[in-house]
């Protein structure tokens, strides 16, 4: 019986399963559609396809969208915020921006929990901790009762600094407990214990308004898993830090499950291909069924972000692989605005109706029906041959919804369809890489998802990247990743002290105490002490901004602050381009922060250990468009699954296997390396 780690994967329109095992680096593999709303039943289908049994899995780790999924379409549970007598509005008043500067009729969307269900209660905090107003049980109890009337699922409870003391916070869960029986509660000391009301106030609310939502699905999952799979030895879940936790850690704070599919991709499939073909830099490109995701993998280690946002003006400020999004996948739609102009996305067909050429009742054209047109995807080898689809269904909507309108052909409506979406990932590549200080030509391209090796040779013409490295299976990536990642908990300990004010005898006691809740997080993780790696970092600002550096410390005791300030200084100048004049400003500790990672078992991708060359594995020659060719060109199309160590073959070229095709365009060089990997070198970059 085979010792197999697991990875599954939740994406808009598939599920995906892979599972190596341990001892022999056998590969299973499992792309079934995914199946809302429960989603339970592509799970069980994608683990039936890939043909491993629960007795044979020693470990399952799971991407959980359904997180993601209920925040963006605003089907989370009906919520309330408890919050400081005088701060109803922190919520809804948020920061100073709009979705468009020029639309003078734009509304903002409603908020996610309504005014009337932020509710105040007396209380005060200090922000250093003092307790300036007691906490007024009665008013907590008032609140309670009118949100049993009101039908609350769950409770968000935000009080002003609380960070720096949460008894008020604890005290009001407890009497929340009491009064709301089964009603879930979040606070936000245990959520974000930091500064910044209302980045803190909407991380806690994310957390509360899915909060139930995850947890049932989770039960649920498991639940399906014991009787369908006959597999009951726990379930880890993918964050967006790039780990994985317990599920009683993400049922506890789902917030930390948000865009963890695509980060688990980046860290642990992207970054780890990029290692094996010898690039430290990796731009981790994903194009799945919906969006199109973009992370930066520098000297081996993602780029981090200790904010984003998950909907116009609500902050999710947990710590994140830094990701920018673009709703730019397989599924998105290509339409016509009211000027004229042609669009593509962020609508998306998702997997039910799908692309036109599923042939479920979809009409609108997307971008998988333009590579099908443009012929660039085999029709009659979807999904490997498995899954039909219908192209002249793709010429169909791409003519009526595009080509009519304009007077244009289906193909021309195709690659100008290609064109947009393809402006569109630009977008997201510069925004990573040059927008933020990074120059694209010291970095490689890992494309993955069903459709990023469709695209990824174009982008790096344009952006000046040499190299695109297709793994071998980038439409499992998600699921990959998740096998190959760490479990990992971050905690945080306010500490708001600039230089001048430190106790190094106080702040190595409270960097311990940290340092010990990490530990005994991980040991509840079942991760031995010899498998542990603690990364001790501070939080360091200017006292007069908001914005903080997340600096590592150096071992030892903390005693000064000298080699801190040096690195401290040297984010900032690579950031901004200045600092500010010695002794102009203290600088202060912000936060103490302790990263625990416990190792677990990961399988690596074994070696081919066969050489061979491109005739191997050459299928046939059609017609594919290119826009060197100014159209239809005569095109070598190869199987990658007999493409072997050492084969080499030029552009125009496809490549195609089960989860995706690769594109090649003329002006490029592919070699297979020993892992299987597709190193595609530009010998044409466009100026």
């Amino acid at each position: 019986m085979g010792k197999f780690v697991v990875g599954t994967d939740i994406g808009g329109t598939f599920t995906d399963v892979i599972g190596i095992d341990l001892e022999t680096g056998e590969q299973r593999l499992g792309k079934v559609p995914s199946t809302p709303p429960t989603f339970f039943e592509g799970v069980i289908n994608g683990l039936k396809r890939a043909g491993i049994t629960g007795e044979e899995c020693i470990s399952f780790r799971h991407g959980a969208t359904v997180s993601t999924n209920a925040i963006l379409e605003r089907k989370g549970v009906n919520t309330g915020l408890i919050t400081t007598k005088g701060f109803r509005d922190v919520l809804g008043g948020g920061r100073a921006e709009r979705i468009s500067a020029f639309e003078l009729d734009w509304d903002p969307p409603p908020l996610i929990i309504p005014r009337r269900n932020v509710l105040e209660v007396e209380e005060r905090i200090g922000p250093w901790g003092d307790v300036i107003i007691p906490l007024n049980e009665d008013d907590v109890r008032a609140a309670a009762r009118k949100f049993k009337k009101r039908g609350i699922e769950s409770v968000a409870v935000v009080y002003m600094d609380s960070f720096m003391n949460p008894d008020h916070e604890k005290r009001t869960a407890e009497i929340l407990r009491e009064e709301l029986p089964g009603v879930d509660v979040t606070i936000s000391y245990e959520i974000r214990p930091e500064m910044l009301e209302f980045e803190r106030t909407t991380t806690t609310v994310l957390n509360a308004y899915i909060s139930p939502i995850l947890h049932r699905y989770l039960e649920g999952l498991a639940q399906r898993l014991r009787e369908d799979w006959n597999y009951d030895k726990g379930v880890l879940i993918t964050t967006s830090g790039g780990g994985i936790i317990g599920m009683d850690e993400a049922i506890k704070f789902p917030a930390r499950t948000f865009h963890s599919s695509p980060v688990s991709g980046a860290v642990g499939m992207a970054g780890y291909i990029g290692s094996l073909a010898g690039f430290e830099n990796v731009i981790a490109f994903e194009t799945g069924g919906t969006t199109n995701n973009v992370s930066m993998i520098y000297k081996g280690e993602p780029a981090i972000t200790h904010e984003w946002k998950i909907l116009w003006n609500v902050p999710c400020c947990l710590t994140s692989v830094d990701t920018v999004y673009m709703g730019a996948g397989g599924g998105s739609i290509g339409w016509v605005d009211k000027g004229n102009i042609l669009n593509v996305g962020p609508q998306s067909m998702g997997a039910v109706p799908g692309p036109a050429c599923y042939g479920a009742g979809g009409d609108q054209p997307t971008n998988t029906d333009c590579q099908i047109v443009l012929g660039r995807i085999n029709p009659d080898y979807f999904l490997g041959g498995e899954m039909t689809v219908y192209p002249e269904l793709s010429r169909k909507a791409l003519q009526e919804k595009i080509g009519d309108h304009y007077g244009w052909t289906a193909e021309k409506a195709a690659f100008s369809m290609y064109k947009v979406a393809t402006s569109n990932l630009m977008l997201a590549l510069r925004l990573q890489t040059v927008a933020r200080g990074w120059d694209p030509r010291d970095f490689c391209i890992v494309p993955y998802g069903g459709g990023g090796s469709l695209y990824a040779v174009d982008l790096a013409k344009e952006l000046g990247v040499g190299t695109v490295v297709v793994p071998p299976y980038p439409g499992y990536a998600s699921a990959f990743g998740a096998i190959r990642v760490d479990v990992k908990h971050e905690f945080t300990k306010p500490l708001h002290k600039v230089e001048s004010e430190l106790n190094y005898d106080d702040l190595n006691k409270d960097m311990e105490e940290v340092v010990q809740q990490a530990i005994a997080t991980l040991r509840k993780e079942g991760i031995d002490d010899k498998d542990m790696t603690i990364r001790r970092q501070v939080d360091v600002k200017y006292f007069n901004q908001s914005a903080f550096f997340t600096i590592d410390v150096p071992p030892g005791e903390i005693r000064d602050m000298k080699e801190i300030t040096e690195n401290f200084l040297a984010a900032m100048q690579a950031k901004y381009g200045y600092n500010l004049p010695p002794g102009y400003v203290q600088m202060e500790i912000v936060n103490l922060r302790v990263v625990g990672l416990g190792a677990v078992s990961k399988p690596e991708l074994p070696k081919l250990n066969k050489t061979g060359v491109a005739e191997d594995a050459y299928k046939e020659t059609r017609k594919v468009y290119f826009e060197e060719t100014d159209g239809f060109t005569d095109t070598k199309i190869y199987e990658r699954s007999r493409l072997l160590e050492g084969a080499v073959f030029d552009g125009p070229a496809i490549v195609e296997q089960q989860d995706t095709t690769t594109v090649m365009p003329p002006g490029c060089r592919a070699t297979v390396d020993a892992y299987g990997n597709l190193v595609i070198k530009i010998t044409d970059k466009r100026k």
